[in-house]
């Protein structure tokens, strides 16, 4: 009626949705058009139900907020940029991480969350892209320093997506914070050079002891080999020397000793001052030869020296005294700031008295060491000697060594690809 009155089109024309009734009563949303057909005077409305469409549009916005959830949901922080570095979209972690609200990064250049060193770069990287389509960043991952509305910056790994989007380009970044990564790494390898300093001051069985449980460590081992050497003149020779020279000399010649040492997997012990002492592995595992890997290892010691000795060292050759005992000892870690793991007992005090008694350039053995390191060795009897402590005992010198049977043909091995570090 107020068509035909006025002629003011509100509906004819044009299409809008409404809602429709069936015969049984029931509705459905439709999209209704009218056009006005003036010869005949007559309207002619077209209804187009859109049940389908909705369900449909329906079932795309459900899943459009699934993914919201998702993506809001995800550990990391998102960020959707377009080709001008504008921010376009950002999830809740976004939020929590970085300390802005979702209202304050829309709109603003993503440089924001950038160290200032970085985020003056970062246009530039864009338009240089834009123009090359060289991909520096795009589509890899990498660490760098992001910031914090509070101007704090944190380490993070930052990866980037291209997407094509109706014609047009989007950056997606994912932020992942990995303070708490590094800072466990950084742990780690703490504990890696805490337990590397251990294993190098005890030996590795006495170590993994000591890790489980600090307490005191004391046990008894009923047959362990020790050797002491002993510079000969050693107070003569450095009453002339510095103080550097000295030291120089000694490690020079310990090093080379200590090579030996890992060679034939034993535990030195300790040196003081010339003195150095080993000992082999005190465990019953490895008993059953560690007299004969003392003894092969005392008679490498002077090739060692020998060694020193054919490189012209400043202050003249050296000569070293060694003795070795085996026996009964008691062993435990002293201390609590700078470990030990030392021995005591009769077998351990024979082997200092072989020592100090021997002779230069020799290796003298108690009769217990004789019985013990087998058949491929040859020992010379040196005699009867009054040992401190001890009393008349029989000492032999260690002679030489037979070639390596099966059962050292990994020391023989171990040995040749050293040799360079100990010439």
């Amino acid at each position: 009626k107020n068509y035909l009155k006025t002629g003011f089109k509100k509906m004819i024309g044009t299409l809008r949705e409404v809602t429709a009734r069936r015969k049984d009563g029931t509705t459905f949303p439709c999209r209704l058009g009218l056009s006005e057909t003036k010869e005949s005077g007559m309207f002619c409305g077209f209804i187009h139900d859109l049940t389908d469409e909705k369900a449909a549009e329906a079932e795309i916005l459900a899943k459009k907020r699934l993914a919201e959830k998702i993506i809001d949901a995800a550990f990391d922080s998102l960020f959707v940029i377009n080709e001008r570095g504008i921010i376009e979209m950002v999830n809740a972690t976004s939020t929590t991480v970085f300390g802005w609200t979702t209202e304050e990064f829309i709109g603003q250049n993503i440089s924001m969350i950038m160290p200032s060193d970085h985020a003056e770069n970062h246009n530039s990287y864009l338009e240089r892209y834009m123009k090359t389509r060289f991909k520096k960043m795009i589509g890899k991952e990498r660490e760098v320093e992001a910031r914090r509305k509070d101007g704090s910056t944190f380490p993070c790994m930052l990866g980037i997506s291209e997407v094509e989007n109706g014609g047009s380009t989007q950056y997606v970044g994912f932020i992942r914070d990995v303070t708490m990564q590094k800072s466990l790494l950084l742990a780690q390898a703490e504990r890696e050079a805490s337990d590397s300093l251990l294993y190098n001051i005890l030996p590795e069985h006495i170590a993994n002891r000591l890790k489980e449980d600090p307490s005191h460590i004391a046990d008894l081992y009923s047959n362990t080999t020790i050797l002491f050497a002993d510079i000969v003149g050693f107070t003569d020779r450095t009453s002339m020397m510095s103080p550097h020279d000295v030291v120089v000399m000694l490690n020079d010649v310990f090093s080379r000793f200590d090579y030996l040492v890992d060679i034939y997997e034993l535990n030195k012990v300790k040196t003081i001052g010339d003195c150095y002492m080993v000992t082999s592995i005190p465990s019953d595992e490895l008993e059953h030869d560690g007299c004969a890997r003392v003894c092969r290892f005392a008679l490498d010691m002077f090739k060692a020296v020998r060694a020193f000795n054919n490189t012209g060292p400043r202050h003249g050759q050296i000569n070293f005294r060694i003795g070795i005992a085996t026996g009964q000892v008691v062993a435990g870690v002293v201390g609590t700031k700078r470990f030990l793991f030392d021995m005591w007992g009769d077998a351990v005090n024979v082997a200092a008295r072989m020592e100090q008694s021997g002779l230069a350039g020799q290796i003298q053995v108690s009769k217990e060491v004789v019985e013990k390191a087998g058949s491929e060795f040859t020992f010379e009897l040196r005699g009867t000697l009054n040992i401190k402590g001890k009393g008349p005992m029989e000492v032999f010198i260690l002679k030489s060594a037979q070639e390596p049977a099966a059962r050292h043909s990994e020391i023989d091995r171990r040995k040749s690809s050293s040799s360079r570090a100990l010439r």
